[in-house]
This record gives C-alpha cells, sequence and structure tokens, in this order.
C-alpha cells in the first residue's frame, strides 16, 4: 500500500495503548511536535469505572461508541449512549463512570493534546490489547497520579468538587 506524506491510516485496534487503573487508552491521532494540536484517542472503560472529578486547561469532547458513559460536569448529570456526543470548554470540573452493565467506549478530543499524551504515557504503563486491560492490582497510587495530573496540566478535585 503506498503512503502519503500527512495521511495516517489505523487499522482497528492500532495505535498507542496505555492502561491505567483498569481502563485503557489508544491514541488515534497524536499532536507530535505541534504544541496546539488536539489529540484523539479510544477510552475502553470496564463497568463501574470512571474518572474522578478533574479540570484541566484543554477543550474536551466525548462521541460514545459503545455502552454508556455518565458524564457530571458543572453539577448536571449528562447519559451518553452509543453517538452521543458531549463537548467541555476549559475548566469545566468534570468526572466521567461506567455505569455497566458492559464495558464503554469512547472516542474522545482533547484540543490541544500534547499534556494529555504526557499524562498517559507517563502515568499509565503501555499494553498491546487494549481490549482487555490489565484489571486492578491492588489500590491505584493517588498521590503519583495526583502528581502526574497536575504537571500536565490536570488537577484531580476531592469528590463534589
Amino acid at each position: 500500500m503506498a503512503t502519503t506524506p500527512g495521511i495516517r491510516h489505523l487499522s482497528a485496534g492500532a495505535g498507542r495503548s496505555f492502561s491505567l487503573v483498569g481502563d485503557a487508552v489508544t491514541f488515534k491521532a497524536e499532536p507530535g511536535d505541534a504544541p496546539d494540536a488536539p489529540l484523539l484517542f479510544e477510552h475502553t472503560l470496564p463497568a463501574t469505572l470512571g474518572v474522578p472529578p478533574h479540570r484541566e486547561r484543554n477543550r474536551e469532547a466525548f462521541y460514545v461508541l459503545e455502552g454508556t458513559l455518565e458524564v457530571e460536569a458543572q453539577g448536571e448529570r449528562y447519559r451518553l449512549a452509543p453517538g452521543d456526543f458531549l463537548e467541555l470548554p476549559p475548566g469545566v470540573p468534570h468526572a466521567l463512570r461506567n455505569p455497566g452493565p458492559g464495558p464503554v467506549r469512547v472516542l474522545t478530543l482533547v484540543s490541544p493534546g500534547h499534556q494529555h499524551v504526557r499524562f498517559f504515557s507517563t502515568a499509565g504503563r503501555p499494553v498491546d490489547d487494549p481490549t482487555h486491560p490489565p484489571p486492578l492490582e491492588g489500590p491505584p497510587d493517588v498521590a503519583r497520579l495526583v502528581a502526574v495530573g497536575r504537571e500536565c496540566g490536570i488537577e484531580f478535585l476531592p469528590p463534589g468538587g
């Protein structure tokens, strides 16, 4: 297959993948050296898991591919089904949760995306099969996640924060 500069094609499941606290992210479009370029990644979140309350300096958008994603943003709860889309401006406190019963797959766009690439590649661990993220092995190192998040422009908040 011929390749044209600037065109990127990935097969299903391809892309750099990282596991973090029982979930998996697979980068589809990375910002590279362009500091203001977006990051597009597929996020697989097993049932009952989520991302705690946080805010960031980036614009973030979610498009559900499979399952159900609950997003609490600025005190409102959104229940997203396949085909649903939600966009958040920078600085909006939000949390994500998969209410189950199965996994949720979400296409997430973060702009600019370089700090999220750094967060996932620093706090997570590389995985070969993002469809089966490794299960949690004991409690997560919350202090490390908070510190790495802070370095990457993500501020984790106390529950209800």
